[in-house]
């Protein structure tokens, strides 16, 4: 974990705590830092974008967070659930789901952000369109220690990301199973989840979950492919907090994981979940009706009088 970010974090978290300035010393006192590490600190946070005053024999005062996708911005924020979680943040990769399987294997926890992604993917092998100064790309990768499948950890996310986009921007927002989040009929969000497994024994060692959102509309709008289908979620730029979205998305995931193997969760996703009841199509054409989601995410759907239980594979609502 780079030091220096994580020096400058904790000074952050400091500053947004203290309602006025706050003493080079306090600082220094509290978090047994020396005066020039926490010059350095502040200067490092200055250069990612915070508004920080600094007046002599007076200390230090926050006027203003960043817009930026910021690594001290985001572990600042981080519930203590994700204590020795590494984040890490990249202008652009080719996707933060590769990146994040090219990390595991040391039983560390890694958050890894992008301000753009090159191949960005989605289900099925499908890409997932990821322009710079449009979206929010992330992937928390994990070991995983419970018994629940990689599908109960994608329905998680799903409530997670409804709930904190909600809150911030006002917005109502509904589920299609498993993993795709729509506002006004068109989709904002998706959700990847992968397992990497244990070869011999076919154990789930860790899970990395993906999250794509479309916060802003492309400049140069969405492809021709998926512009009908693709939405954003706000047109106002001064509304974006993308590192408080990435923490507090992650600080509501990790809270359900907390109460497992409690499934509470899971009647707000029934809830938000807008294809039960309605008329799907699956991957093999044959169209369904929906009826309920197990307590394991599987969509539960009626065929010759018998309850099917639908674990894996997409649905397409027949008019989209």
């Amino acid at each position: 974990m780079n030091k220096q970010y994580s020096t400058a974090a904790k000074v952050l978290k400091m500053l947004r705590e203290t309602d006025g300035s706050l003493s080079g010393e306090a600082i220094s006192t509290e978090l047994d830092l020396s005066r020039s590490a926490v010059w350095k600190a502040v200067d490092t946070l200055r250069k990612e974008g915070y508004v920080i005053s600094g007046v002599k024999n007076r200390g230090y005062e926050l006027r203003a967070e960043t817009q930026k996708l910021s690594q001290p911005g985001i572990e600042s924020m981080l519930s203590s659930d994700w204590a020795s979680t590494e984040v890490l943040v990249y202008e652009e990769l080719d996707s933060t789901n590769t990146r994040a399987k090219q990390k595991l294997g040391d039983a560390k926890s890694y958050l890894i952000c992008a301000v753009s992604q090159t191949a960005g993917r989605g289900r099925h092998g499908r890409s997932f369109y990821s322009p710079a100064g449009s979206g929010l790309y992330f992937s928390l990768a994990f070991p995983w220690q419970q018994e629940d499948s990689p599908v109960t950890l994608t329905t998680m996310a799903a409530v997670a990301v409804a709930r904190v986009l909600e809150k911030t921007f006002g917005i109502e927002v509904g589920i299609k199973w498993v993993n795709d989040l729509f506002y006004r009929d068109k989709k904002i969000c998706g959700i990847l989840t992968e397992a990497v497994t244990n070869l011999e024994s076919g154990q789930t060692l860790s899970l990395i979950v993906g999250i794509g959102i479309n916060l802003l509309p492309p400049k140069a709008g969405f492809p021709e492919e998926i512009k009908e289908k693709a939405a954003a979620v706000t047109e106002e730029k001064d509304s974006i907090n993308s590192s408080r979205l990435v923490a507090e998305i992650s600080n509501e995931l990790a809270g359900m994981i907390r109460l497992l193997p409690s499934r509470a969760y899971l009647n707000e996703y029934r809830d938000r979940c807008f294809i039960l009841g309605r008329a799907v199509m699956l991957d093999s054409g044959k169209t369904i009706v929906p009826e309920d989601i197990s307590e394991d995410g599987a969509l539960i759907y009626r065929e010759n009088g018998e309850l099917i239980a639908l674990s894996s594979g997409e649905v397409r609502i027949k008019e989209y």
